[in-house]
């Protein structure tokens, strides 16, 4: 099963550390959406996801190609993560 879920509010943060974090760097997925609008966010957002996951987790994002956002966020990604996009993830939703 999977054990129960639970939420709570994480604010990003460059200052991050996994002292801050209940169960920080044991989490095998993150999954966000729409967070990428607001560039200025983007460092500390790599940052919180890589102080919540695991060593062989792995975070999926998704969001609109509005505005160039995506595209520098990823660059900014790959300094951190090994990053793969894929624009048509699923062709239900592309019906």
């Amino acid at each position: 099963g999977w054990g129960g879920a639970s939420a709570m509010t994480l604010v990003w943060s460059e200052g991050l550390s996994r002292l801050d974090v209940p169960r920080a760097g044991t989490f095998d997925t993150v999954c966000a959406a729409d967070c990428l609008f607001f560039e200025d966010y983007h460092n500390a957002l790599i940052h919180t996801i890589s102080v919540l996951l695991s060593d062989s987790g792995k975070a999926f994002l998704y969001a609109p190609l509005r505005g160039g956002s995506l595209d520098r966020f990823v660059e900014k990604a790959k300094a951190k993560f090994k990053v793969e996009r894929e624009e048509r993830y699923s062709e239900r939703v592309w019906e």
